[in-house]
């Protein structure tokens, strides 16, 4: 799947369920594409993982990361589950397991570079980035491009790394 697809998939579950709005309600997005949200402390370095066995689908959300983490972890978890259906690892009696780990965000893996994707995608929009940033420029009062990044994560509640990929991904911002 390329990007402009995922970009499309992502925005099409928001206008499905009349979310196109900051920051996303994306525990309740995943509550209505079916999937229960579980959370409990681990003691790794897993921030989550998504499990589906039949037609049960579970996230996983490790407490132990912040409440943004955990709202990206939602949204990474979704998009596993939204486009990897048959490409899932099998673990214990056909059930499918991904683990949000280190490998996730280092970027090497296809599947976790497109789950990554996909929650930016779904988390920060360009249908809304672009506005706020907007927005932004037009009310002037920011001293440096961390700050306005800052307030953008703010508004979409989002972390500060992560609004600064996808204003750079989105071509708003060079790296």
């Amino acid at each position: 799947m390329i990007d402009e697809e995922i970009e499309q998939h992502a925005l099409g579950i928001l206008r499905e369920f009349d979310a196109l709005r900051f920051p996303v309600p994306i525990e309740a997005i995943a509550e209505a594409k079916g999937a229960v949200i579980a959370r409990n402390h681990f003691s790794g370095t897993e921030s989550g993982f998504a499990l589906r066995q039949g037609r049960t689908k579970i996230i996983g959300v490790n407490t132990a990361t912040s409440p943004r983490r955990q709202r990206f972890t939602i949204a990474h978890e979704l998009g596993h589950l939204e486009l990897h259906a048959e490409k899932a690892l099998i673990v214990d009696h056909s059930v499918f397991l991904y683990n949000r780990d280190d490998l996730s965000s280092a970027g090497t893996d296809r599947q976790e570079i497109q789950a990554n994707a996909f929650a930016a995608a779904i988390l920060m929009p360009d249908e809304l980035v672009h506005p706020k940033l907007q927005h932004e420029f037009s009310r002037g009062n920011f001293d440096s491009r961390d700050e306005l990044i800052a307030r953008m994560a703010r508004a979409f509640d989002v972390s500060n790394e992560a609004m600064g990929y996808r204003l750079i991904n989105l071509n708003y911002m060079t790296a």
